[in-house]
């Protein structure tokens, strides 16, 4: 038979089998011990780690105020979870194993307490549902408020009911009337309107690139058209009063007010002048609140200058803040970008001051 094939029990004594096997046992068994305590050792600090983990969230949670917002505070207390009553329980046995050790070792005091009937309420509702607040219970309560002469499900409605009811009435018997005239009614509708749109103020004179007479084509539809040419369009002869012109203004369709004479302007009016086009001289700023100033007018208003290419800009402007728009002369597929400028620093300059044009987005 080939040696390399031989058993075990053919090549070593049995007496060598047996010491082999207890060398093995001893190394297992020291193997095993050394990883027991090991783990132990593991096991000791995890548990540490989590008594101090626990005992840092047990002090956070007493000093814990949850966040609840009015309509909850309005409510009352919030539901814990069952989680949150599990915590509670615990922490709240604990505390008063504490303080019954206190107690043991302290002695205790006994007042005589006063012994109150309790009311019927108490039996059927419990105290803390009557402290919690409903906004659907207050029908409980109607009947109190009703005798100090309050009607909670009353409106002002019923006093302008009340009021129609007595103007009927004197109407009927003959009595003094106060009719609105036609005139107040269309007079007042316009002041409304206009209470929410923009001012931009243009010259009054033909002279000028930019009048009323050809305002909205230029503003709205950004085409030049000159102001001869405007005024032949015109149906009527008269002189305009006002135009208005639509512009997108932070995504919503802003209407402005384009006038040329500001003699008739109130003082809520005039914080509503959002640009003004000047024309070169003094003379056109006359009756103005900042006394006629260009330079405080131009400060407060942003201000343009309409004129061609090929002529310069009026010497009288050069020194204030004042925005420039050259047109050509005969290029008029270029008047769409040169007067979106106008439009990109109007709504920057309505931007910055968004409290002084809020009304804008009024409804």
């Amino acid at each position: 038979m080939n040696p390399i094939l031989n058993t075990l029990s053919q090549t070593m004594t049995v007496e060598a089998i047996a010491i082999i096997k207890a060398k093995r046992l001893a190394m297992k068994k020291g193997v095993d011990a050394a990883g027991r305590q090991k783990r132990a050792l593991q096991r000791e600090n995890n548990r540490r780690v989590d008594d101090v983990q626990a005992e840092l969230c047990r002090r956070a949670m007493e000093r814990e105020r949850s966040y609840r917002v009015f309509e909850e505070q309005l409510l009352g207390e919030r539901k814990m979870t069952a989680a949150q009553e599990y915590l509670h329980l615990v922490y709240d046995s604990k505390r008063r194993c504490m303080h019954s050790t206190l107690r043991e070792s302290t002695p205790m005091v006994v007042r005589e307490v006063p012994v109150v009937a309790t009311q019927r309420k108490s039996l059927t509702v419990p105290l803390r549902e009557q402290s919690k607040y409903n906004r659907y219970g207050q029908e409980r309560y109607l009947k109190e408020q009703q005798e100090f002469g309050i009607n909670p499900r009353g409106s002002h409605l019923e006093k302008a009911a009340a009021r129609g009811k007595q103007l009927k009435r004197s109407r009927s018997l003959g009595g003094p009337s106060t009719p609105m005239t036609k005139k107040a009614t269309i007079g007042r509708q316009p002041s409304r309107l206009f209470s929410r749109m923009p001012i931009i103020v243009v010259p009054a004179a033909l002279t000028s690139l930019i009048t009323l007479f050809n305002a909205k084509e230029l503003l709205q539809e950004m085409r030049y058209v000159p102001v001869k040419q405007a005024r032949r369009l015109l149906h009527h002869s008269q002189h305009p009063e006002k135009v208005i012109v639509e512009h997108r203004f932070q995504g919503e369709l802003v209407s402005y007010r384009v006038i040329d004479n500001v003699t008739r302007l109130t003082p809520d009016e005039w914080q509503r002048v959002a640009a003004v086009f000047a024309l070169g001289p003094h003379w056109q700023f006359k009756g103005w609140p900042q006394g006629a100033d260009p330079a405080a007018i131009f400060h407060q208003v942003c201000a343009f200058h309409l004129h061609f290419k090929d002529t310069p800009v009026c010497k009288e402007l050069g020194n204030f803040q004042v925005h420039p728009l050259a047109l050509s002369p005969n290029e008029r597929h270029s008047d769409c970008g040169i007067l979106m400028e106008f439009w990109n620093k109007l709504d920057h300059h309505m931007a910055v001051r968004a409290r002084q044009f809020a009304f804008v987005r009024q409804k």
